[in-house]
């Protein structure tokens, strides 16, 4: 476990993901972080603190079979402050997955950027929920978050449900939320080539959560993420 430390590098955890994390970026300092699950989770807290001009860059790569709560805080504490914060995420069989990932914009020109995608199919709950924040006095702050699930299954659940709390004039704020199934417009544009629907919903998922391998640098953690997308389709 990392605890209360600065950092100005990378931090990468794969299945032994701690339970508590907390970890603050100093000012002018970067961070990026890395967590890629392959076996059940226990329920993880982690926050971020970042100062002026830092930089916050983290990635999530879920495809464990687990019930747990991942909870997210970052607190952009400096002016020009920023997070990039991306996860993927597959719930299967009786997978119940919460993931509450909040941002915290506290001074001037800060930027946000949270986005979550998942599959979800089986008797599985996937659920994305947060908030981004923008506190009085921060001004021309720029926040997007962006929830996204594709339903397989009739048995399966998903929701998301981001939240936008504007303290400020002067700013740039803006959420997205989408739940529903394989659009049946695309499974026909396929199909009407040759490619019948298990396929369909492979090519499509292929294209919905593989771009997270772009946040992992070391080969056998980008293959393993890989072979999880393939095996959870």
């Amino acid at each position: 476990m990392v605890e209360n430390e600065s950092l100005n590098n990378a931090v990468t955890y794969v299945d032994e993901i701690p339970e508590h994390l907390s970890l603050h970026v100093p000012a002018q300092g970067s961070l990026r972080l890395a967590l890629a699950a392959f076996k059940p989770l226990k329920d993880t807290t982690i926050t971020i603190e970042v100062e002026e001009g830092g930089t916050f860059e983290g990635a999530f790569a879920d495809f464990s079979r687990s019930h747990y709560h991942f909870i997210l805080n970052v607190y952009l504490h400096g002016q020009a402050a920023k997070c990039d914060w991306h996860s993927a995420a597959i719930a299967a069989e009786d997978d119940q997955k919460l993931f509450e990932t909040s941002l915290y914009h506290e001074k001037e020109n800060s930027l946000g950027l949270m986005s979550n995608y998942g599959i979800c199919e089986n008797q599985s709950k996937l659920t994305f929920s947060g908030i981004s924040e923008i506190k009085k006095g921060a001004k021309k702050t720029h926040t997007r978050q962006v929830a996204k699930i594709i339903v397989f299954d009739p048995q399966s659940d998903g929701q998301a449900s981001p939240i936008l709390k504007i303290g400020e004039n002067d700013v740039e704020a803006s959420h997205a939320a989408v739940v529903g199934r394989l659009s049946e417009e695309h499974l026909f544009y396929l199909e009407s080539r040759g490619v019948d629907e298990a396929m369909a919903k492979r090519l499509i998922t292929l294209g919905y959560l593989k771009p997270i391998e772009a946040y992992f640098s070391d080969p056998k953690t980008v293959e393993q993420i890989g072979s999880a997308i393939e095996g959870g389709i």
